[in-house]
């Protein structure tokens, strides 16, 4: 879903190119990627987002890579908890056991009847995914609808998972006060207990109506979370606030990160979501960004906290101040050495002071507490009026072992599909090469018709029954019939990939 993050926008008065690599490759839309990386081997790669599914409304897919993101499985895709519901927002982390949880929501995108915050776990690094689980129904906080942005987050030191949420940009079903919420597993995701992450006098208060907090582990254990308060009665300002806890404490701590007017856009149409990275070894070492127009225009901005406290807001991207140029859609993540990497989305290079401009995406990356100059990880590409709807809002970083990877949706294809990129830190290469996507012919099973994935098209084919024989072959085009064969399996072979195919 998405989620407009505006705080009080009344007072707020509130190059390397490179190629990438296409992991998606639906007809329709795929959008919202998160990546993670295996911490026990950095080889083992799993992405995942929100995209088309044949009969279905939208659904999360994932795919697995066990070179580094140089080949990748097909897709799988998660079925929903009832007929009709959409799905959005998938998040992943691992724990120190290899096991791989993944938080989504799906939900009722029209009445919101139902809805829920799933969690599935794998045990086999995302080749297949355990039962869904809801961590937090929407019967849980009447009148919030309380499952949008869940934001999951895995205790190294003890296992436990961490779902944050807020509430839905649904303003004629949503009432007042608002709150960000927390669902917690302590039996690796077979359960989960349910609590508001806000108390007086760090309240959210009545008026940012999407309080969306941001949750992330240390090594060490230690819990941080940021999230967006205004309440008159605890202060005359907005606030973001930190909320941590330590691993044997028994409660949490709450403290002011940032207090006053600047925080936020006024601009709806941005993908503007803040997003905290902790540093893995030194929990009292974190940033938080957001986007913000307190320097002229919308751009990236950080706050950073360096032991008990957090520094002012400073900007990000290095284009002249005041220029209208819009940036937008930033992650980012540290490195377990320390250095922090930031990425965006950039119109300095489009048209200014317009958000339906070409856009490339933009990076930096602070070592030794020192950033570093820009650089640039796409082409420039060409606005595309999906990228104003629902399912662009957040791009992915994971930054590991000197190796940045960036995972995004854009249109350079004529639709929003998803890209990969991978940045060496050392060298300033990108190591990459084109994917296969490996997206399923479907519908799959069919009574006959199968549809073709256009990157096939023109491809030869074999297609073998059980017994192994060659009962058809060409060239793919727009559809497969197989209707004039009989009800059972068939084997597609399409170059060096196999496709199992079911005619019913």
């Amino acid at each position: 879903m998405k989620l407009f993050f505006l705080l009080l926008s009344a007072l707020s008065l509130i190059q390397v190119n490179s190629q990438n690599i296409l992991l998606s490759g639906g007809n329709i839309f795929e959008g919202e990627p998160y990546l993670v990386v295996n911490p026990q081997n950095e080889q083992h790669l799993v992405a995942a987002w929100m995209g088309y599914q044949f009969n279905q409304k939208i659904v999360i897919k994932s795919v697995v890579s066990l070179d580094g993101g140089s080949t990748w499985s097909t897709p799988i895709w998660q079925a929903h908890q009832q007929a009709g519901n959409s799905s959005a927002d998938v998040s992943l982390a691992y724990d120190l056991n290899g096991n791989l949880y993944m938080a989504y929501i799906d939900y009722d995108n029209i009445n919101f009847v139902n809805g829920a915050v799933i969690c599935r776990k794998s045990t086999d690094g995302g080749l297949s995914w355990g039962a869904a689980v809801v961590a937090r129904s929407i019967a849980s906080c009447p009148n919030k609808l309380c499952i949008d942005r869940p934001w999951i987050a895995v205790d190294p030191s003890t296992g436990n998972v961490v779902i944050t949420s807020t509430n839905a940009n649904q303003p004629t079903l949503v009432q007042a006060p608002y709150h960000p919420y927390m669902a917690i597993s302590s039996d690796g995701g077979a359960s989960f207990s349910l609590q508001e992450l806000d108390a007086a006098p760090f309240l959210a208060g009545n008026t940012i109506t999407q309080p969306m907090p941001s949750p992330s582990f240390a090594n060490d254990g230690t819990f941080m979370a940021l999230y967006p308060s205004y309440e008159l009665t605890q202060s005359i300002l907005p606030r973001i606030i930190e909320i941590s806890k330590a691993t044997n404490a028994s409660n949490y701590s709450y403290q002011i990160a940032f207090q006053g007017l600047g925080f936020g856009t006024s601009n709806d149409t941005l993908k503007s979501a803040p997003h905290l990275a902790l540093h893995p070894n030194n929990s009292s070492r974190g940033a938080y960004f957001f986007v913000t127009e307190v320097f002229g225009d919308p751009d990236i901005t950080y706050i950073e906290k360096n032991g008990s406290t957090w520094d002012a807001p400073s900007r990000i991207n290095n284009d002249p101040q005041g220029n209208g140029v819009i940036q937008d859609l930033m992650w980012a993540d540290y490195d377990s050495d320390g250095d922090l990497a930031v990425c965006w989305r950039d119109r300095r290079n489009g048209s200014p002071g317009t958000y339906s401009s070409a856009s490339e995406i933009f990076c930096r990356i602070q070592s030794n507490q020192a950033w570093g100059a820009e650089f640039s990880i796409s082409p420039l590409v060409a606005h595309d009026s999906v990228l104003l709807e629902n399912g662009n809002d957040f791009l992915n970083v994971q930054f590991q072992n000197n190796q940045l990877y960036t995972l995004w949706g854009d249109v350079r294809s004529g639709s929003l599909k998803i890209y990969l990129n991978k940045y060496n830190q050392n060298d300033s290469t990108n190591i990459v090469q084109q994917i296969p996507t490996s997206l399923p012919f479907y519908p799959n099973p069919s009574m006959g018709i199968f549809e073709v994935p256009t990157m096939y098209f023109g491809q030869p084919y074999a297609l073998k029954n059980q017994k192994g024989k060659v009962v058809l072959k060409g060239t793919l085009e727009h559809q497969l019939d197989l209707s004039p064969f009989s009800a059972g399996t068939y084997f597609l072979s399409v170059g060096p990939q196999e496709f199992k195919l079911l005619k019913n």
